[in-house]
């Protein structure tokens, strides 16, 4: 094997001491990164998914180990400068070509620290409403009323108007009902707050309002306001309408 005269002179340069040191800087360099890699782990499980407390936590893991990499072959005495340019030049190549998936995995990040959702929610993205069942670092994927399963990129989610119906505890129900003008408007009334009063599911604070909304062409409507648990907003409505319907057609 033939060396040049620059890798000879090197050669003769090296001594047993620095290459010693170098390795135990660099050996010392693993350790401490494990240790930071398993810190970070610890801290990050607590707020986001173990999935993503893992890349993040690698991340740091390697990116501590080539600082400590470079440090120990800069003590050698080994020129890493091209190194260190070739690699920032691909760093910026591989920016460009994965701009989507860098946007779709910082999106997340900021999803997972302000918490505008979480699976089990009920939500709205724009126009998109369903039950979410699933973040992970790239997409957020969303069960729509049909049972059809919407994957949604996490830059989109971060970027949209998040309307999320059972992030409070309650929620109110609005519709409005109408009462023909031949009919005794008062008795309906009554009979609409009987029925709110009675079910179980009605919060009595905020109380129910039952008002006239407006003296339509044909029928005066009535507004019908109530708040109820958040989680039960869909089936308690249905069930109101109907009970209201049958108490009206049979007492007014």
């Amino acid at each position: 094997m033939n060396f040049s005269q620059q890798e000879l002179e090197w050669l003769g340069h090296l001594d047993a001491l620095r290459v010693t040191i170098a390795l135990a800087l660099l050996a010392l360099g693993v350790v401490i990164s494990i240790l930071i890699r398993k810190v970070v782990f610890r801290g990050l499980i607590r707020f986001v998914p173990r999935g993503l407390a893992v890349i993040i936590s690698r991340i740091i893991y390697y990116a501590l180990v080539i600082i400590f990499a470079i440090s120990a072959f800069s003590y050698m005495g080994i020129d890493l400068t091209g190194f260190v340019i070739a690699g920032g030049i691909i760093g910026v190549i591989l920016g460009f070509a994965l701009q989507s998936v860098t946007a779709n995995f910082m999106s997340s990040l900021f999803l997972f620290w302000e918490r505008p959702l979480k699976p089990g929610d009920f939500i709205e993205i724009d126009g998109t409403l369903g039950r979410v069942v699933d973040i992970n670092i790239m997409s957020t994927r969303i069960m729509d009323l049909n049972g059809v399963m919407i994957r949604i990129p996490n830059e989109k989610v971060f970027r949209s108007t998040i309307k999320n119906y059972t992030s409070t505890v309650a929620r109110a129900i609005e519709f409005t009902i109408g009462i023909a003008y031949r009919e005794d408007a008062e008795r309906a009334y009554e009979i609409i707050k009987s029925v709110l009063e009675e079910h179980p599911f009605v919060l009595a604070e905020p109380k129910p309002d039952v008002f006239v909304y407006e003296l339509g062409n044909s029928s005066v409507n009535i507004k019908v306001r109530a708040w109820v648990p958040s989680r039960l907003w869909f089936p308690v409505m249905k069930e109101l309408l109907w009970k209201i319907k049958k108490a009206l057609t049979r007492r007014v």
